[in-house]
């Protein structure tokens, strides 16, 4: 049976990959980071056999670790990898205005989490995809990566931390890709936050559902190119952006 390990699956677009992986017959370990969310757990009571919740903190390479090992207690290998976790950061500080506008170690946690957090959980699981059919890789970037597009004047932590995934998703694929792995960036789009029960908050029309993007996520996903040795970085609507 095909497996993947997804970050990031508490609620919104994990969640929804989760469903989308668990509807393609995959065993699912799901990364969980958030105690107040319990959304996993109705998911696993309707797929005890094939939904694994495991506590994972990307930010922290002890919490991979001990992922590792859980996940190893039901498989042997896994097929795919999906970086989905990531820390958004608040508004405050996030532009250039005064004496001491950036706070450093909020910058730091946001690379930690959503650049340095994907690459260490490569790192550790490699093992386990290694000894997989599909070696296909799946990093969630953003919009705001995109250097040649930047317009911003702020949300430095979001922004910066997202190209570097970006930069790790490049050197991955040059290291990788020989080795007979496949990479998928993908741009989700600007999405409803999901609150613990399970509702989605919608601060604007432009927002969109979290299970849509993740519909629209799985071709590219699953799917397999001829032209594998290309990375791009491809959104919800099949547009290429530059990164």
């Amino acid at each position: 049976m095909k497996t993947v390990l997804l970050t990031g699956a508490d609620r919104g677009l994990g969640l929804a990959l989760a469903r989308e992986y668990l509807a393609r017959g995959y065993t699912v370990f799901a990364g969980r980071f958030l105690p107040e969310y319990a959304l996993l757990d109705a998911l696993h009571e309707a797929h005890p056999d094939r939904l694994f919740p495991v506590p994972l903190d990307v930010s922290d390479r002890q919490s991979i670790l001990e992922a590792r090992r859980e996940v190893e207690r039901h498989a042997d290998h896994l097929d795919a990898f999906v970086s989905d976790a990531a820390y958004m950061g608040g508004p405050e500080n996030s532009r250039i205005r005064g004496p001491e506008p950036i706070d450093p170690e909020l910058l730091c946690k946001s690379v930690r989490v959503n650049a340095l957090g994907a690459l260490q959980c490569v790192d550790v699981f490699l093992p386990l995809l290694d000894r997989g059919q599909e070696k296909r890789l799946c990093f969630i970037s953003s919009e705001v990566s995109s250097v040649a597009l930047m317009q911003r004047d702020g949300d430095f932590r979001y922004c910066m931390s997202k190209t570097a995934l970006n930069i790790a998703v490049r050197m991955l694929h040059n290291t990788l890709y020989p080795r007979g792995y496949s990479f998928r960036l993908y741009q989700p789009g600007w999405m409803r936050r999901q609150n613990p029960d399970g509702s989605l908050l919608t601060r604007d029309a432009r927002q969109i559902d979290p299970s849509f993007s993740a519909a629209r996520a799985m071709p590219l996903f699953t799917g397999t190119r001829p032209d594998e040795e290309r990375l791009e970085l491809v959104d919800y609507l099949g547009s290429i952006w530059p990164f």
